[in-house]
């Protein structure tokens, strides 16, 4: 299954576009955290069981493959294996409860579910400084040099927040929505809370 590269554009730009580098750098973060997002999503269409079976085996068999690191599992290409391993800290962070499951119709379940997670809200400006810092000695090196050090980056301010002592935890109760659609039970991807538990509260 190929992805567009999560790492698409997370450049530095050169020759002094200053201005334009921040912009650059701000949409390219968003891109990073939707794409995890997405592949996240991507693990929840299962096949035709019980509405409510479906759904709860779908949660459990995610959350675990999520909080064990197993992405190779996932049947993923290289590149969206390797960002979700960047968050994979975090995911093992998580926590959840299902509360209750209900047959909305026979069409419709949903999951309510709590889930427990690590805040890092503050790790974005540790990234953006991070590059801010080696801006200079990033000019003239190539695309994947670039890529490759904005990776490490991203990584190093995960790992900083979750190490932090005053790290805080945040946690959402909400429904989780399946659908049944050409015969197969999938997640409605239109849940912001479940992308704010996903994206770990990250901020641009």
């Amino acid at each position: 299954m190929r992805r567009k590269s999560l790492w698409n554009g997370v450049k530095i730009l050169k020759n002094g576009e200053n201005k334009k580098q921040k912009k650059k750098e701000g949409m390219d973060m968003k891109k990073i955290v939707s794409i995890v997002i997405g592949l996240v999503l991507m693990l929840t269409v299962v096949g035709c069981q019980n509405g409510k079976k479906a759904a709860e085996n779908d949660v459990k068999d995610s959350m675990q493959a999520l909080q064990k690191g197993d992405f190779s599992k996932l049947n993923y290409d290289k590149e969206s294996i390797e960002a979700l391993e960047i968050f994979g800290g975090a995911y093992k962070k998580i926590t959840y409860k299902i509360n209750k499951t209900t047959e909305e119709s026979k069409d419709k379940v949903l999951v309510n579910i709590t889930m427990k997670y690590p805040d890092l809200s503050e790790a974005g400006k540790i990234f953006k400084d991070k590059i801010i810092k080696v801006a200079e000695q990033l000019a003239g090196k190539s695309d994947a040099e670039v890529e490759e050090k904005s990776k490490q980056f991203l990584r190093e301010a995960i790992n900083e927040k979750l190490n932090d002592p005053n790290l805080k935890y945040l946690e959402e109760t909400f429904d989780m929505v399946y659908v049944k659609q050409d015969g197969n039970w999938e997640l409605e991807n239109n849940n912001p809370q479940f992308n704010k538990v996903m994206s770990f509260n990250y901020q641009m």
